[in-house]
């Protein structure tokens, strides 16, 4: 209770506006004393903000961690789709080497002549016809 308020004197209110008095011994339970203190309902009050402001601080917290969840599942989902997409064109580049090795013989287009087949011949490159004796 504030004994200031308690020690000041009250304006008196118009008659006009004057509400009725009522009894308090008529009214259910009016016999019971002031309950609590001042300074109770202050601490009360003051621990019900801090814990509302700690359960929005909670709340903020839980929605960033569900936040960063669904980024790294979309994120990995990604990831296998352009490896899966990566894997497609590696396999499909690797079918196109192994059909053109399958088709094509590079010694066949590009006969190799070698050099043990010329000179097989000795009688021609070592003892030439007209050479000079």
């Amino acid at each position: 209770v504030d004994l200031r308020a308690a020690a000041a004197p009250k304006p008196a209110a118009p008659a006009a506006a004057a509400a009725p008095e009522i009894d308090s011994s008529e009214m259910p339970y009016g016999d019971l004393e002031p309950f609590g203190r001042e300074d109770t309902a202050q601490e009360l009050t003051e621990s019900s903000i801090h814990e509302s402001d700690a359960m929005v601080d909670q709340l903020e917290r839980a929605e960033v961690a569900e936040e960063k969840r669904a980024v790294f599942r979309a994120l990995t989902r990604l990831r296998g789709a352009a490896i899966t997409s990566y894997d497609g064109i590696a396999r499909a580049q690797t079918g196109n080497i192994d059909e053109y090795a399958r088709k094509s013989n590079w010694r066949k287009q590009h006969p190799v002549q070698h050099l043990a087949k010329e000179e097989a011949d000795t009688a021609r490159w070592a003892f030439p016809s007209d050479a000079d004796f």
